[in-house]
């Protein structure tokens, strides 16, 4: 609890930035989406969906170009990469956002990967950082696979995850925030340079337990200081305020949500979109709904089993 102080001054410095000088609230103009790309993990492939018009999708990468089960991807659209993590052929690999040209390794088991579920990037360090489940460490790396993979520490530990779908970066304050789907169950945080133990921001053994239980994906706002996840067990969507750990739910298994997985969020159109990967019923869904929960669920895509997706923005 001694760093949840560290979160609120955050929060308030965030909130500053977006205020006016005579006081009153600025409101930020976010971007709109235009397209969503996903990892279909069973279908060895990366495709490319318009918002816009949905139901359909272009093929960016699959199984011909040596791709495997991806479980997640990330996205530098000023360097013309996506970055992925294959899951069951422990390598963490990139390729062009066309599709064009070829696969690039830049790690493997030779480096330590080991069951990677997640990856997230830091561009403007050139870092690139991976949720290794297979040893239960976060693995840092350079975008360009050149420098030797480490593990990051908190406070000395560096055994911090159980199976990690949910990697973020706080790329302006130097925090990384990380789901556990089972033994950690929860969302928890540490500073980049090690100096602080990982702590939990959202726990099924605390009070917002009742939101969550076996968070996936998550995704980091980090203008307004929260975090919205993908609840495989509750078979929910939530949001969570990084100041003050309350939490809330958007859509629930009462809106038609299954298992939810991957979830990325348009806050310049209010929308949220998120995965759904539900055996039981053979439910392999690519879902959204507005931003603030009300409205109902509206499937955009069928018949991916995705874990991982992010969207693209005007400009981009």
């Amino acid at each position: 609890m001694k760093y949840i102080p560290s979160l609120v001054v955050l929060a308030a410095s965030l909130f500053f930035l977006t205020s006016c000088g005579d006081g009153v609230p600025k409101p930020i103009v976010f971007p709109k989406a235009t397209h969503l790309y996903f990892a279909d993990y069973a279908g060895k492939k990366v495709g490319l969906m318009d918002v816009n018009t949905p139901g359909s999708f272009t093929l960016i990468a699959d199984e011909s170009k040596g791709l495997d089960t991806i479980s997640g991807i990330a996205i530098d659209f000023i360097g013309g990469k996506i970055y992925a993590a294959e899951e069951m052929k422990n390598q963490i690999i990139r390729f062009n956002v066309d599709g064009t040209g070829s696969v690039e390794v830049l790690y493997d088991e030779s480096d330590s990967v080991n069951i990677p579920t997640s990856i997230a990037l830091h561009v403007s360090s050139n870092s690139l950082y991976w949720g290794n489940s297979g040893t239960g460490q976060i693995k840092k790396g350079t975008m360009d696979g050149t420098a030797a993979a480490e593990s990051l520490r908190f406070n000395g530990v560096d055994s911090v995850i159980y199976y990690s779908y949910g990697l973020a970066v706080d790329k302006k304050n130097e925090w990384i925030y990380f789901s556990d789907l089972s033994g950690f169950a929860g969302i928890w945080a540490g500073r980049l340079d090690g100096k602080s133990s990982r702590f939990s921001l959202f726990s099924k053994y605390s009070e917002n337990g009742t939101v969550l239980r076996n968070p996936s994906a998550i995704f980091l706002d980090e203008e307004n200081a929260k975090i919205y996840w993908a609840d495989e067990g509750l078979k929910s969507i939530s949001v969570g305020s990084i100041a003050t750990s309350t939490s809330t739910f958007l859509f629930n298994y009462g809106s038609g949500v299954n298992r939810a997985d991957g979830i990325a969020v348009d806050r310049g159109s209010g929308k949220v979109y998120w995965t759904e990967t539900d055996p039981s019923n053979d439910s392999y869904v690519i879902a959204r709904g507005n931003l603030d929960g009300t409205g109902t669920r509206e499937v955009v895509l069928q018949g991916v089993e995705s874990y991982s997706i992010a969207l693209k923005f005007e400009g981009q």
